[in-house]
């Protein structure tokens, strides 16, 4: 997906608001709404609980105040994909650091994040979001709708870069724009009503930064601050308290001790007191370990396996043999492309983005096309992809070969569809069953046109399993690992930790 298609997307409202931002930052106005009455929907109304919420209250009690708590995370973080994350690390790292417009908490419910309040106008046409008085980024200056919007501009390319869809794509088709209605107000206007826009603006991918002369880092709003020298983790993140930020932490210091590179059964090691691990044998080390406490998260990631058209590839035989398969991360059969509630909902994301716009190569040479649809095509880095694409291969009818990719070039495969089959990952960052499907949809040309007439989420999952074209094989989800007494963790919808309630329950050892 290359994001040359200007009347879709977060691309069209970028150009839309470019001229008003253009005209001053503290004053920049259109047109208000004279119908308007002020009535505001309250950011923290809740949502119907998701079924597996009991998962999400992980570390009860009161924490007390001060000290310093060290979190150790398994993949590599950098400053130059912040605010968009890339990989679990950053997904937790990123949440903390930077704020979304809204957010939706473990077990579903949508609360407020930096719009303090949102109304739904035009029966779900247009939505005003206002965000949070007194709301500063690290260095004190205030943040503003213009600074949101320009930020949401940096986030689609960083995403695009990386190749990872931004959700802004799901924005239905058309949409009119985003208006800075004053310093503090913008409003989205769509095409078509689209009552789940408040959910789809807590995607991390949408998170708030602002670039400042003199920093390493991205400026953030979030409850953990950095300094302005702070540079990529060596190994440790070290974060204090943003003490201007409505929930700002009672730790002294937190630190994010990042280590790629090392054997997961040596993360809680001297000085650690949580981590996240995925390794099914680090997971039965620290079972035997006395004084180790240890916790599944939510599930977060579902495998599929997608099967372009006229492929000669026994997909389904193929995926029912991998639900047998021992993946190095703890995993569950799964039969869906949703990670929570799985109802019928219309979902006007389902018509957009991406249908025409990857234009087939003319005259392709038949000796490269016979090579490439004998491969079987799975994530990069990813050992739990590997090993399901290991089992299809083992059982396929067709002879097939593995072959890696990511980013742009995993993206660019899946658009064009020349490959035999593909393993792809679905992650939590989508609140709704909806979305997700959106964003399955959205990674190739191919699988848009067998639903583009389908505006049901569940419906359009379902056309795509019985014609063999998206086949969920496996969902799987990390452990939380921790030795000290612990009060006051909470997770995203899409697992992330967020890290500003949390506190011991006893004080810190004296040396």
């Amino acid at each position: 997906m290359d994001g040359s298609f200007p009347h879709r997307g977060l691309l069209a409202l970028f150009l839309t608001v470019s001229l008003i931002a253009a005209c001053g930052r503290e004053h920049a106005r259109v047109d208000h709404d004279p119908a308007d009455d002020g009535r505001v929907d309250h950011a923290g109304a809740a949502g119907e609980a998701w079924p597996d919420a009991e998962a999400c209250d992980l570390l009860p009690g009161d924490p007390l105040r001060g000290g310093t708590i060290v979190l150790a995370l398994g993949e590599p973080v950098r400053a130059t994909h912040a605010p968009v994350p890339t990989n679990d690390a950053e997904r937790t790292v990123f949440a903390n650091l930077y704020e979304t417009l809204t957010v939706v908490a473990c077990d579903g419910t949508l609360g407020p994040g930096l719009a303090e309040s949102w109304v739904r106008l035009d029966d779900g046409m247009r939505w005003r979001l206002h965000l949070r008085p007194g709301a500063v980024f690290w260095d004190g200056s205030s943040v503003t709708a213009v600074d949101v919007v320009m930020a949401w501009s940096r986030d689609e390319a960083l995403a695009r870069a990386t190749g990872r869809p931004c959700p802004g794509m799901w924005l239905a088709s058309g949409s009119r724009g985003l208006a800075v209605m004053d310093a503090q107000t913008l409003e989205v206007r769509l095409a078509e009503p689209q009552d789940d826009l408040p959910r789809l603006l807590a995607h991390p991918a949408l998170a708030v930064a602002v670039r400042r002369e003199g920093w390493h880092w991205p400026l953030g709003s979030g409850p953990c601050r950095l300094a302005a020298d702070t540079e990529r983790p060596l190994p440790d993140l070290v974060c204090r308290p943003n003490l201007h930020h409505p929930r700002s932490p009672g730790w002294q210091q937190f630190i994010f001790r990042i280590r790629p590179d090392g054997d997961p059964r040596d993360r809680l090691d001297s000085g650690v007191d949580l981590a996240v691990i995925r390794d099914h044998r680090a997971a039965a080390y620290y079972a035997e370990i006395d004084g180790v406490q240890s916790t599944p998260l939510p599930w977060d990631r579902i495998y599929v396996l997608l099967v372009p058209p006229d492929r000669d590839l026994a997909g389904r035989a193929a995926a029912l043999s991998t639900r047998q398969a021992v993946t190095p991360a703890e995993s569950r059969p799964w039969d869906q492309f949703c990670f929570h509630g799985c109802g019928r909902a219309t979902c006007p994301q389902l018509h957009g983005p991406t249908v025409g716009i990857v234009t087939p190569p003319r005259d392709p040479d038949p000796a490269l096309t016979a090579l490439e649809i004998r491969r079987l095509v799975h994530p990069a880095h990813d050992p739990d992809a590997r090993a399901l694409a290991e089992r299809i291969v083992a059982f396929a009818d067709t002879p097939l070969e593995l072959q890696s990719a990511d980013g742009p070039e995993l993206a660019a495969a899946l658009q064009h569809g020349s490959a035999g089959a593909y393993v792809v990952r679905l992650e939590a960052c989508y609140p709704t069953a909806c979305l997700t499907t959106a964003a399955l949809v959205a990674r190739a040309d191919w699988l848009q046109r067998d639903i583009a007439e389908m505006s049901d989420a569940r419906a359009a999952g379902g056309r795509l399993q019985a014609w063999q074209r998206a086949i969920p094989l496996v969902q799987t989800r990390p452990r939380l690992i921790w030795h000290s007494r612990l009060a006051g963790l909470a997770l995203t919808h899409d697992g992330a930790l967020l890290v500003a309630g949390l506190g011991r329950t006893a004080p810190e050892a004296t040396p």
